[in-house]
């Protein structure tokens, strides 16, 4: 049985079971099911496999036995809701479906239910299930909690298969947190008391590290290159500058880098015959192979950053603290006072991974662009 939930659309609470629609349906009624379209805040997520996941960014009528009769019930769908735009009908706080009439609705969730299944049927789960499951609840998650940007409240829209390495974008309509410039910052303002940043160290060097199955520098890597390879004659700037040129460029020639750092990494996951990158976490990515390092190291990072970041999201449950986006590798929460002896836990959690904690640094702030260090 596959589980149709009614937040397809916005402010509909609620579940098509049996041909019907339910409002507030039961625990019981929910676990009837273990396979559903999307994930929803009403659902224990963990009962559940997302066939969105299976689907990847391909629309659902593309598995629709009759993918005439589909559009055309969607066309009739959107030709509603633009009668309602025309006519100035609130939305806000409405359901949209309530506008509909019951035989037409009937008619769409049923032909959905036949794409769903199909679906599911021909595209079993990938080997990045996992992930992506955890990267598809935490960004469904996010996009139903608003963020104060400019003083006007927003969205922050991930989306999940937006780049090839599986680093988050955002969709159109999002609040742009990936693009702001430093300066723009300033107007993403905490809807409790402050904002928590935690910021993984040089992620992609510290993931570099763990690959190659060395120990971990317990400082500040830049400031450990100064030391460890310049002999502290250059700046901290140069040295991760120098440094990123030469890792990321096969071409370069060998330098003092080749004693502490690997280029060669990749072809532990790499097949050149094939031009295919499998990552620890069973992502499968087409590349070349003058870029098959980059990819492996700014996607493993990605996914360490959205597991832990999904792990946080379920230790934060219940309690007025939220994460309120993610920023490459790190994590910006949106912390209430009452919720600070956590912060220990989280901290925690977030430098977690398979290969051993990863260094991170703490910043507290009344604003986005006005983050300041925090010790603890």
């Amino acid at each position: 049985m596959i589980l149709q939930t009614l937040d397809i659309k916005d402010n509909c609470k609620g579940i098509f079971h049996e041909s019907e629609f339910v409002f507030d349906p039961s625990e019981k009624v929910l676990k009837k099911y273990n396979l559903c379209w999307k994930h929803s805040p009403m659902l224990e997520d963990t009962h559940y496999r997302y066939l969105f996941i299976s689907a990847r960014s391909d629309d659902l009528s593309k598995f629709s036995p009759d993918e005439e009769s589909y559009r055309e019930q969607e066309n009739l769908l959107l030709a509603h809701h633009r009668a309602s735009l025309t006519a100035k009908v609130d939305l806000t706080g409405e359901c949209f479906f309530n506008l509909l009439p019951e035989h037409q609705l009937l008619k769409w969730f049923e032909i959905r239910s036949d794409s769903l299944h199909k679906l599911h049927s021909l595209a079993p789960p990938p080997g990045d299930y996992d992930i992506l499951h955890k990267a598809h609840v935490f960004a469904t998650e996010v996009a139903n909690q608003e963020i104060i940007y400019n003083n006007r409240k927003g969205k922050v829209l991930y989306d999940i298969f937006g780049s090839a390495t599986g680093r988050l974008t955002t969709k159109r309509g999002s609040v742009p947190i990936l693009t702001l410039k430093k300066e723009q910052r300033v107007g993403i303002t905490p809807q409790n008391d402050v904002f928590i940043e935690l910021d993984l160290n040089a992620a992609e060097l510290r993931t570099l590290f763990a690959l190659s199955g060395q120990d971990q520098p317990s400082e500040d890597i830049h400031e450990w290159t100064v030391r460890t390879v310049f002999n502290n004659t250059i700046t901290r700037s140069e040295s991760k500058k120098q440094l990123f040129s030469w890792l990321y460029n096969p071409s370069s020639s060998k330098t003092h880098f080749d004693k502490f750092f690997s280029r060669e990494i990749f072809r532990d996951f790499y097949s050149p015959e094939k031009q295919l990158l499998e990552t620890p976490f069973g992502r499968k990515l087409k590349v070349e192979e003058r870029k098959a390092q980059n990819y492996l190291l700014q996607s493993t990072t990605s996914d360490i950053v959205i597991q832990n970041a999904y792990k946080i999201m379920k230790l934060l449950a219940g309690s007025r603290s939220k994460i309120a986006f993610t920023l490459h590798d790190s994590i910006i929460i949106d912390m209430a006072k009452e919720d600070s002896p956590m912060l220990g836990d989280i901290k925690r959690q977030f430098e977690e991974t398979r290969w051993g904690p990863f260094l991170s640094t703490c910043k507290i702030g009344k604003t986005f662009g006005d983050l300041r260090d925090l010790q603890f």
